[in-house]
């Protein structure tokens, strides 16, 4: 059972979460998690979202114990990556074959530095993002980052899946999917963190909203929901907070760290 009373650790998820439908954090929530930083706990983002995916303005509206991004495959702690494990150059480069091979889904690599696309009709290049054209230019382009994630769309094939079944884990979206090395997830993020800080596992609060937060809801002392989570998280959570539009990660930290 969480101890309040004790260092404690919160870990947000960002899209559906700690945000709604823009890249502005509300001032109760940002209110909730200094004040929650203040009494002694840490505050972790957990996101799905590469670094090089995670907007700069997200990073200048507060201060954090630390981010994990790419599902579990990176976290920087002081403003320094603590832990990394990114994909193979090989396994970046047969994916990209993949998908040229398959033109009817589109394909985002997700790096350290930058995201660089593969389009199709279905979906035009963001501004952020560096297109690639072949696996070659792909393999080139790529050569200096690192790939955390992989996202898809729409629904992942059987026929992906069981291609590189042994090398990915598929997280399935209602319009997209989201591939990550084996093994790796938003709860192996967690444990790292837990290492790190000495943080009891009991003392830890996962926030989340979707398919991919499922790990690290489940591994943490207390998961919670949001309103507007996905059927599956909201079957499996401890708690379920408001909506993100409705600033659910105050109320949750509210109700567990500062009452």
């Amino acid at each position: 059972m969480l101890d309040n009373k004790e260092k404690c650790a919160v870990f947000l998820d960002i899209d559906g979460t700690l945000i709604s439908n823009s890249f502005k954090i509300s001032r109760e929530n940002l209110d909730a998690i200094a004040k929650a930083r203040a009494r002694g706990h840490m505050v972790f983002i957990n996101t799905g979202r590469s670094w090089g995916n995670i907007p700069e303005v997200l990073h200048e509206q507060f201060e954090l114990d630390g981010i994990i991004s790419g599902i579990g495959t990176m976290i920087v702690m002081n403003g320094k990556p603590v832990f990394k494990s990114c994909m193979s150059k090989d396994l970046v480069k047969r994916v990209s074959e993949y998908f040229f091979d398959n033109p009817q889904y589109w394909a985002l690599f997700e790096g350290i530095k930058n995201v660089y696309s593969i389009e199709n009709d279905e979906r035009e290049k963001r501004k952020h993002e560096i297109s690639v054209s072949s696996p070659e230019d792909c393999e080139k382009i790529c050569a200096d980052d690192e790939i955390q994630v992989i996202a898809m769309g729409k629904t992942a094939p059987d026929e992906f899946r069981e291609l590189f079944k042994d090398e990915l884990t598929v997280f399935q979206f209602e319009t997209y999917a989201d591939c990550v090395a084996r093994g790796l997830n938003k709860a192996k993020g967690i444990e790292k963190v837990l290492e790190l800080t000495g943080i009891k596992r009991e003392n830890t609060i996962a926030i989340g909203d979707s398919n991919n937060d499922y790990d690290m809801l489940k591994y943490a002392g207390i998961g919670v929901a949001m309103a507007n989570s996905q059927q599956s998280i909201l079957n499996m959570a401890d708690y379920i907070t408001a909506s993100a539009s409705e600033n659910g990660v105050a109320r949750a930290i509210e109700k567990f760290l500062l009452d």
